[in-house]
């Protein structure tokens, strides 16, 4: 019978709107959710495009182009670098021979180098060297592989490689310094689409460096740094003013992440926008019709009902309505999510449903929250309603 009486100021076609509408806000909140969550590979990773956050920089060539302890100390206190790492170079000559089966061997002159290990995109772990090893990882370029694969290669009839079997090429490093000569056996651990360098490990180059040339000191002629956003003009008029050099790609492609991000982000706001908005109007509905049956829950209160009971209405209301809000926003979500899907593989982007895991963990958080806040805000509108007026009783002396 009380569902009946209060329940007569109710249209569903209304209720069906105030739902739709908050399904649209709930939506686009979800769906930008999801693509924060799928695309977290791409904006953490250390050698994607859209994740590089490290610039390179260099001085104008000549013989004193190296940096001083003074100028790295400098760049260290700027507040919008957050990390400065030096490439280290060889000082001793470096002669690389390859052989392969049934071919002529390739011997040529290279250099070594190595940076910090919190710059280098490659997680692996052989990356690590210790005296007495006679064999060292090497990182190469990936420009690299292409290079041999369709120049030298394809010109001088030699075998091509790709990047799954280029750790079984054999590489022997014959290393002269003003001291001595030693010999080691190399094999190339990964290729680096960020880092233009032939890398070896920190501990390995010192090692050499101090035992084939110890009068000779390793000069930093390059810096790697690690900062929040390459495209900051402040970042840009900073390097500019000190006549550093860096690459434009880097600046290019932060730029790129970054805009991607704001669009994220602006986004985001629009969907928490709508859905606040949509969730207020739901509110004031269930204030209208409150309102609306003010007479009949008064006279309910008066014949016995309870304030739970009379609010138990509106809560199976605002909970319908809530309900069919987030069912729907969780549908859209998980079905534009298979229609981004090609879009997402183009960024090498993994196909995964964990983010619907995380859809439906952050659906059911909403709808808890919301529904908690629906039943208090209900309960003190008609607390507020059935309490006795005693204005009536008081008299002015």
């Amino acid at each position: 019978m009380i569902d009946t009486l209060l329940k007569k100021q109710v249209h569903k076609s209304q209720l069906l709107f105030f739902a739709l509408s908050s399904s649209l806000g709930l939506g686009i909140l979800l769906v930008v959710i999801q693509l924060f969550i799928d695309t977290q590979s791409i904006f953490n990773s250390k050698n994607d495009l859209l994740g590089n956050q490290n610039l390179i920089i260099y001085k104008d060539l000549g013989r004193n182009n190296a940096f001083t302890d003074a100028e790295i100390a400098e760049l260290e206190q700027q507040p919008f670098i957050t990390k400065t790492g030096g490439f280290t170079h060889g000082t001793y000559r470096v002669l690389a021979s390859v052989t392969f089966p049934n071919h002529a061997g390739i011997t040529t002159e290279m250099f070594l180098e190595a940076v910090s290990d919190q710059f280098i995109d490659i997680t692996n772990k052989d990356w690590k060297w210790q005296p007495g090893d006679r064999e060292v990882p090497i990182i190469i370029p990936k420009n690299y592989i292409n290079l041999y694969n369709f120049g030298y290669a394809t010109s001088s009839g030699l075998p091509q490689i790709n990047e799954k079997i280029i750790r079984q090429v054999p590489i022997d490093l014959t290393l002269s310094g003003t001291h001595k000569t030693e010999n080691f056996r190399a094999y190339i651990l990964d290729a680096s689409e960020k880092i233009n360098s032939i890398l070896v490990p920190e501990s390995f180059l010192k090692f050499t460096n101090k035992s084939l040339s110890p009068n000779k000191t390793a000069k930093i002629s390059r810096l790697i740094l690690d900062v929040i956003n390459p495209s900051d003009p402040k970042l840009l008029e900073f390097l500019n003013s000190k006549n550093y050099k860096y690459l434009s790609n880097d600046v290019k492609n932060s730029k790129l992440s970054y805009v991607l991000k704001l669009i994220l982000s602006i986004v985001l706001f629009i969907g928490l926008l709508i859905t606040i908005l949509s969730m207020y109007l739901v509110i004031t509905n269930i204030n209208l019709l409150i309102l609306k049956n003010k007479q009949t829950i008064t006279q309910l209160h008066f014949l016995g009902f309870s304030k739970s009971d009379i609010a138990k209405v509106y809560h199976t209301i605002a909970l319908k309505v809530l309900a069919i809000s987030i069912i729907v926003a969780l549908v859209i979500s998980i079905i534009l999510k298979f229609v981004f899907a090609p879009y997402l593989s183009i960024l090498q982007v993994e196909h995964s449903f964990l983010s619907i895991v995380y859809l439906v963990i952050i659906s059911v958080i909403i709808f808890i929250a919301l529904a908690l806040y629906y039943r208090k805000h209900t309960n003190t509108k008609i607390g507020l309603m059935i309490q006795p007026n005693t204005s009536l009783l008081t008299t002015e002396i």
